[in-house]
């Protein structure tokens, strides 16, 4: 079955515990780091947009020019680092459209994303070379903080009807914007955790993933500060927040 990037459930990941992060940070070869370079900068723009990462996959033909063997990829699936499929779209379509591949081979039509584990090794060991002053240029728009690392959790004023990540106003709406306000209120209900379910009415006549597509992308909007981003859970059913730091 071929499905939108918005609709295409994610493929279960690796299991994820400690150790196996921690060796596959340690394991990441110098050669990789461009494609995974490639890789992040596609996950950032997804976050930056509020759309889900398939939106923003890279070719395959983009991560070879990135010296990624077929080998490579292998080994990055092994570690549950990426997720890969074939690309259908065709001319006219107004999304893109994939279909996951259950072989570990990999064609001209092939794309790559980023798990979620994938994204935070990625990240962490490209700022790595950063620091030791060997990086490549400064990948994506912005470097995300676990929501574990942000000293203080957001704060959403129903009667003022702003955000607040501690004193800092990062958004404030003049105008009632009832789809947007329902998510805050859902976060704020629920104590801030990394994901809540889709938190918005069902309604006639309209697709709930590209509602709340549109709503995340309306959150991520002019924004006064930029200290949160907004995104899908890959699922079309589930919103997360990440926090930004400078």
């Amino acid at each position: 079955m071929t499905r939108t990037a918005t609709e295409l459930p994610s493929r279960p990941e690796a299991p994820s515990h400690d150790d196996t992060a921690a060796t596959a940070r340690s394991e990441i070869h110098p050669h990789l780091k461009e494609a995974l370079s490639l890789l992040l900068q596609a996950h950032d723009y997804a976050l930056e947009l509020g759309q889900d990462d398939w939106d923003m996959a890279v070719e395959l033909d983009a991560l070879r020019t990135a010296r990624l063997t077929n080998s490579d990829l292998r080994w990055l699936l092994a570690k549950g680092l990426i997720d890969h499929a074939v690309e259908a779209t065709a001319p006219g379509d107004s999304a893109r459209h994939f279909r996951h591949s259950p072989l570990l081979s990999f064609s001209g039509p092939t794309c790559v994303v980023l798990t979620r584990s994938g994204a935070s090794i990625a990240r962490e060991a490209l700022s790595c070379e950063a620091a030791s002053g060997t990086a490549a240029p400064r990948v994506g728009l912005c470097q995300l903080a676990t929501a574990d690392e942000l000293t203080e959790r957001p704060k959403w004023d129903e009667q003022r009807r702003q955000l607040r990540v501690g004193r800092v106003l990062v958004k404030e709406f003049k105008l009632p914007s009832p789809n947007q306000e329902t998510v805050l209120m859902a976060f704020e209900e629920e104590g801030w955790p990394p994901r809540i379910d889709d938190p918005l009415p069902p309604v006639a006549q309209l697709d709930p993933r590209r509602r709340l597509h549109d709503t995340i992308k309306a959150l991520n909007r002019k924004q006064k500060r930029d200290l949160i981003r907004f995104r899908g859970d890959g699922s079309g059913e589930g919103i997360r927040w990440e926090p930004i730091v400078s």
